[in-house]
């Protein structure tokens, strides 16, 4: 346990504050070592540098009524003094939202904190109305802004009660607080549809409001790449505004416009999840709704799914669509130099496999110039297995094969060049890659 006592400390089951002061509760430490995901954006505002003893020390090792007279008081139990204004163009922290904090709690007149997200080096988040903080916490962060900086005195009655925690926790111990609130997000109710009476569920009135719920529920989920869980909020709530009747085009308008951002964060998730087949059928959807002409975003995401999907010249095709709508997206420029790279290597490849599969891998030591023309045997079984190899050909859906010269003799290219005129396909010679010799179907 020493390892563990410098660390911080994590619970096997999470402990509800209710428990903790009205009954007690048993519980275990988790001794397993905590690993952060480094492909998650939960830990990208962490300032480790910054996080000094300075940083740490309490602003006010005064007695705390002093404090009190330069602050504000927020209700009964809670005294508030601005540090940072917040963003004076979003609410203060709503019910049902993920809050995005960091915050250092101390005891009067100590200077160390008994409790610093910063001790950590994360930030802090929780959802409001879950009880899951201190009840006089969350009433300090309810009133904050995002990017918004304050100090609160908040009594006892709403932190640990009469009876706090000793020896670390005096009883009937004020806490002073200080809170950064970075960022929140509403989260939306994934059981949103659950409670509509069933004569309500063709109502555009009471199913919109729910859809919504629904749509931040997953927008959440994907925020924690809860990905399945997301799919699972946007497809309710796409069946349920779809058999809405509409009273007016207003509700047509509200209507469309939820299900093209349904639609679209559906292609997101499915990619996310190697769905591609499933994200082309989301895309008409989107098509449909947007009259052909879908947003940028859309667009995008149905060209990685052709791409994964091997669909390389139709990826293509909509990545420059894209391309042309936002010319300056870094994020699709990118791709397009992907995918560029990705057609390179599957051509190459691909005439390496034709050209393998007509003659073998050691074709020239089997079959020289001088042998082709001249051995009947061998040109006999020559020609019989180009024969079978060119009939598939011309029964797939491929109208060209790009072949490898350097794999065949002289003699090989004639007597491809003849078989082929016999089947009115032609074998050209690129002018461009000396390498590079393609038998094409003619068109009809």
């Amino acid at each position: 346990m020493e390892t563990l006592s410098s660390a911080p400390q994590l619970l096997r089951e999470p402990v509800s504050f209710a428990q903790l002061v009205d009954k007690g509760v048993e519980f275990e430490m988790d001794e397993a070592q905590f690993k952060y995901d480094e492909d998650s954006d939960e830990f990208e505002d962490c300032e480790e540098d910054s996080q000094g003893t300075e940083a740490l020390r309490s602003p006010w090792l005064h007695p705390f009524d002093e404090l009190r007279a330069l602050m504000q008081p927020i209700g009964e139990h809670i005294f508030k003094r601005i540090i940072r204004q917040g963003h004076v163009d979003r609410d203060p922290v709503p019910d049902k939202a993920r809050v995005s904090m960091r915050y250092s709690g101390y005891w009067e007149g100590v200077g160390a904190p008994f409790d610093s997200s910063l001790l950590r080096g994360t930030k802090y988040e929780f959802e409001t109305g879950t009880n899951t903080v201190l009840e006089g916490l969350e009433a300090a962060v309810r009133t904050m802004r995002p990017y918004e900086q304050a100090e609160f005195i908040i009594s006892y009655k709403l932190l640990f009660r009469e009876l706090g925690c000793p020896p670390r926790i005096k009883p009937m111990a004020d806490g002073l607080f200080k809170i950064e609130v970075i960022d929140y997000t509403l989260i939306g109710d994934g059981q949103a549809m659950e409670n509509i009476p069933k004569e309500d569920c063709d109502k555009f009135c009471v199913v919109y409001p729910k859809a919504q719920d629904l749509h931040l529920y997953g927008k959440d989920c994907v925020k924690r790449s809860r990905f399945r869980c997301a799919v699972t909020a946007f497809e309710r709530a796409l069946d349920s505004l779809n058999y809405c009747r509409l009273a007016n085009e207003e509700e047509e308008r509200q209507q469309t416009a939820l299900l093209l951002t349904l639609s679209q964060n559906l292609m997101v998730c499915f990619n996310k999840l190697g769905q591609p087949r499933r994200v082309c059928i989301a895309m008409k959807d989107v098509r449909r709704l947007t009259n052909n002409d879908p947003s940028c975003k859309a667009l995008f995401h149905e060209a990685r799914a052709l791409t994964a999907l091997g669909e390389y010249k139709r990826a293509r095709t909509i990545l420059m669509q894209a391309h042309a709508k936002q010319p300056t997206n870094a994020e699709i420029n990118e791709e397009i130099k992907l995918l560029e790279n990705r057609i390179t290597k599957y051509e190459e490849s691909s005439r390496d496999l034709w050209s393998r599969a007509l003659w073998g891998k050691k074709a020239k030591e089997n079959l020289p110039v001088s042998e082709t023309k001249g051995n009947s045997a061998k040109e006999a079984k020559f020609k019989q297995e180009l024969e079978e190899l060119i009939k598939q050909f011309e029964s797939s859906e491929r109208f060209s094969i790009g072949l490898s010269r350097h794999v065949y003799s002289e003699g090989m290219l004639e007597v491809l060049s003849d078989m082929a005129k016999d089947h009115n396909m032609k074998l050209n010679y690129s002018p461009i890659h000396e390498d590079l010799v393609t038998l094409s179907k003619e068109e009809k």
